[in-house]
């Protein structure tokens, strides 16, 4: 029999790995959404292309987030990424903030829980759009005063800075238009009667810092819109004699209106809670 030549079949196309096209498929959705999720991916880095400044991502992404990964450090060039409105960067291991994030002009929404910070960047105050910063779980022991220039700040979050003392409340007090603050399980010793000038200041917790002894009456007194002040775990005592506190009672009791009947909530059998261990 003679030989019978078959047709050499056509090459195929060289198959692209997974990796590759999970890969593109994924910078494709950054360009497409300007979210860049790097969320849980095991990283160690924000990748470079992210960030390059000559490149197709770095003017599209406004909303970054890199949490719950292996990151101790944030490239210079996150300043790059000038129309981000907001960064997440909890769970990892920093230790520090580039100046460069001074830059992100646009930036509303900070958040860096659960990392090693000890310090902010003196930067940050050219974060003129910040409205909500969170940075607790760290290990700061001060802020910049220059955070009082971030004008638009509502909302903070220091709680757990073991080290971080009463001067962080000195400079917040210079941040008029906060509505929320949280400096739990930190290490203050005196709420200062400056907050007083906060007259949006609507939460307040100061909770598990045990050599708070008391509230200033400015506090009180100028604070109107304050409904929520917490300092459970603190030294303070006899509250109910300082000046302006029957006036925050009533303004917690309206606040909670449609579930306290006899002064007792109806969801719970404690009673409302106005924030204060009374113990003699």
């Amino acid at each position: 029999m003679g030989c019978v030549s078959s047709t050499p079949s056509p090459t195929s196309p060289p198959v692209r790995s997974k990796s590759k096209s999970a890969t593109a498929s994924r910078e494709n959705a950054w360009k497409i959404t300007g979210i860049a999720s790097l969320r849980d991916s095991n990283a160690k880095e924000i990748p470079t292309k992210l960030l390059d400044a000559d490149g197709d991502f770095a003017l599209k992404v406004r909303n970054l987030d890199a949490a719950n990964n292996k990151l101790s450090t944030i490239p210079r060039e996150i300043g790059n990424c000038t129309n981000i409105t907001r960064l997440v960067l909890s769970n990892n291991a920093l230790e520090a903030l580039p100046g460069e994030i001074g830059r992100l002009v646009k930036l509303k929404i900070l958040i860096c829980d659960d990392n090693r910070l000890k310090t902010l960047p003196v930067e940050i105050a050219s974060c003129r759009a910040l409205t909500a910063l969170s940075v607790k779980g760290n290990d700061l022991d001060s802020i910049p005063s220059e955070i009082s220039q971030c004008a638009a700040l509502v909302n903070v979050n220091f709680r757990m800075n073991r080290n971080l003392g009463t001067s962080v409340l000195d400079v917040l007090a210079g941040c008029v238009k906060l509505e929320e603050i949280d400096v739990s399980s930190c290490a203050i010793t005196l709420v200062p009667a400056r907050l007083g000038n906060l007259k949006s200041l609507k939460v307040l917790a100061v909770d598990d810092n045990a050599c708070v002894e008391t509230i200033p009456s400015a506090l009180f007194k100028s604070c109107t819109a304050l409904t929520k002040l917490s300092a459970h775990g603190t030294s303070i005592r006899n509250v109910e004699y300082i000046d302006g506190y029957d006036a925050y009672v009533e303004r917690v009791k309206a606040r909670h209106g449609k579930i306290i009947s006899g002064d007792v909530m109806i969801v719970g059998d404690r009673g409302l809670d106005y924030g204060f261990d009374y113990k003699t």
